[in-house]
């Protein structure tokens, strides 16, 4: 299988910006500029800046180029946004080889250089309010919220809003946004990874471009692990939204369930990943063959394991009918509790590790897939040829003994959240 040590090279500059390449056989190049400088970096007072700068960075100008200028160039890549994380801010780029030395002055003279135009920030500011609103407008707002709370605990740096504080936001000056900007863009806080047809200069491209820059403050953000559930909470809320008005009897129901589970540091890590795929993966898992194909209870139910940033949770979800949704919680239950008791078989468990060799080997053919295993690499120290063999070395007898660690043996003995949000409640 291909990996990323082909033609890899990774190396650091003098001011401390680390620097990952890969030439591959393309016409192309892929690459990102990750800031660890994102939401949870904000004070108090600061709610929202994080966001509200990647929106001025993206438009606001540049020392070099004016915000009319810089509107042409991201118009010239094949592909360029930005992001803001809770921990991180990211600027994902897809753009012809040709391209990569226009890439790299704006990109560097964007971040570390912005122009704050003023009516630019103003225009953003009116857009990150409008963006805000319709992420409170949304049906699901709330009830995720309280969710979220029931399970990470009030408090988590999981549940902080990224999109901040309508107030703050609307009254944030420009040299707020500096003050910002200026704790955390430094390059030695920052990574660059390009993958593609590189030109054959690309390490002079990068040393004139990003070398000048001096170092300064800035760290990743640790996210703690998860407050301890004693047992489980119930949520069932109404959701109007998803009433039938033509077959009332037909309403739907969201349900969702988060299971407490190993970080992703943890050795039972592996194993609950292929656990979740078991119970709710595909259409071949015991959720779906039981609660949508047997019962006809839900059109698709899923499950699936996040053990980053210490989150350690395995996520059940789907739309069921409403009037039976107890039947369809009462059966989900009843599929985790086999799997405390039942072997699964080899074969089943040969049949997602191929499918997993296929994604893997499938990430490999395209420039941002070998993006994704750089990052990896740079971020938990792992090559894809880890994973697998990590991935291969599950066995059934382990799997059970995950699945007994973790999974509840009936629906009043686990350590969960559930919510329901039902369009029939009264």
């Amino acid at each position: 299988m291909v990996n990323i040590n082909k033609n890899y090279r990774e190396f650091r500059l003098d001011n401390g910006l680390f620097v990952a390449l890969q030439e591959t056989p393309t016409q192309t190049v892929s690459g990102r500029l990750r800031v660890w400088h994102g939401a949870l970096n904000e004070q108090k007072g600061e709610e929202g800046l994080a966001h509200f700068l990647e929106h001025t960075l993206m438009s606001g100008g540049s020392q070099k180029y004016d915000p009319k200028r810089t509107d042409e160039i991201r118009g010239t890549f094949g592909a360029f946004n930005a992001f803001t994380g809770l921990e991180r801010t990211f600027f994902p780029v897809d753009l012809l080889a040709e391209d990569s030395q226009l890439f790299l002055e704006y990109i560097s003279d964007v971040t570390f250089n912005p122009r704050f135009d003023v009516t630019r920030v103003d225009e953003e500011r009116q857009r990150v309010l409008r963006e805000t609103a319709n992420a409170k407008s949304d049906p699901v707002f709330k009830d995720n919220k309280a969710y979220a709370e029931a399970f990470f605990g009030k408090n988590s740096p999981h549940n902080y809003f990224i999109l901040g504080d309508e107030t703050v936001v609307g009254s944030a000056s420009i040299d707020a946004l500096r003050r910002f900007h200026s704790r955390g863009y430094h390059p030695n806080n920052m990574d660059l990874v390009l993958v593609g047809a590189l030109p054959k200069e690309i390490e002079n491209l990068i040393q004139q471009n990003f070398g000048s820059f001096n170092s300064g403050d800035g760290k990743k953000i640790e996210f703690p692990k998860n407050s301890k559930l004693n047992g489980p909470k119930i949520l069932h809320t109404f959701a109007p939204d998803l009433y039938n008005h033509e077959s009332p009897e037909q309403s739907s129901a969201q349900l969702s369930i988060s299971l407490v589970a190993p970080t992703e540091t943890d050795e039972d890590s592996y194993a609950v990943n292929m656990l979740a795929k078991i119970l709710g993966g595909d259409a071949n898992s015991r959720l779906f063959t039981s609660v949508s194909q047997r019962k006809g209870l839900a059109y698709g139910v899923y499950a699936q394991y996040d053990g980053t940033n210490n989150k350690g949770i395995i996520f059940i979800g789907g739309s069921v009918h409403s009037v039976r949704a107890d039947e369809a919680i009462e059966t989900i239950f009843e599929e985790m509790a086999k799997l405390r008791t039942d072997l699964v078989s080899q074969e089943s468990l040969e049949r997602l590790k191929r499918n997993s060799r296929y994604h893997i080997a499938k990430t490999f053919e395209t420039n941002k897939g070998h993006v994704n295993a750089i990052e990896l690499k740079i971020d938990k120290g792992l090559t894809f040829e880890d994973h697998l063999e990590r991935m291969e070395a599950v066995i059934p007898e382990k799997i059970r003994e995950v699945a007994i660690k973790y999974l509840p043996q009936n629906r009043t003995d686990g350590k969960y959240v559930l919510i329901l949000r039902d369009s029939l409640k009264k």
